[in-house]
């Protein structure tokens, strides 16, 4: 397995992947996927990776920013979607510790994770990389009429200070 950035000629096998996350009913708040075209624009182009088996994207991690206001600058949202024929396989773990090199090198000082509080497997992920609960938003969204709680989760850079 390696990982490389993520380009456009990734895109349908990353949108494939997040469509199983939809499709899943309690991992995003998604209901479809986006076209390249909105996905490129919403998403930091030097912070976007795909891990590949054999040519093919088998798990892909993307950072966007949180807020425009330049003192934000360094503080993004953290995307990791793995394969749902590939869990297990420590790609989560390959995927998180390059974007967390990768975010830190680039000067980003916060990652920030929103995430259901019943996607244990991935705040167990988030935990393990030294993200830390901040809170939960109760009834903070809703996903096809039913109210949804969020999990908040960031990891402040050891490096930046």
């Amino acid at each position: 397995m390696e990982i490389k950035n993520l380009e456009q000629r990734h895109y349908s096998d990353v949108s494939r992947i997040y469509q199983q996350a939809i499709d899943a009913g309690n991992i995003t708040l998604a209901t479809k996927t986006s076209p390249w075209e909105s996905w490129d624009n919403d998403h930091l182009k030097n912070m976007r990776f795909v891990a590949l088996e054999d040519n093919a994207v088998i798990g892909w991690v993307a950072l966007s920013p949180v807020l425009q206001r330049t003192g934000y600058h360094g503080v993004t949202e953290l995307s990791i979607y793995i394969d749902e024929n590939h869990h297990g396989k420590g790609i989560g773990n390959m995927l998180m510790q390059h974007i967390i090199d990768s975010s830190e090198q680039a000067g980003i000082w916060t990652i920030m994770s929103f995430i259901f509080p019943e996607n244990d497997k991935s705040i167990a992920l988030h935990k393990k990389f030294g993200f830390n609960h901040l809170g939960t938003q109760h009834k903070s969204a809703q996903l096809k009429g039913v109210w949804m709680d969020n999990c908040i989760l960031e990891r402040r850079s050891t490096i930046i200070l």
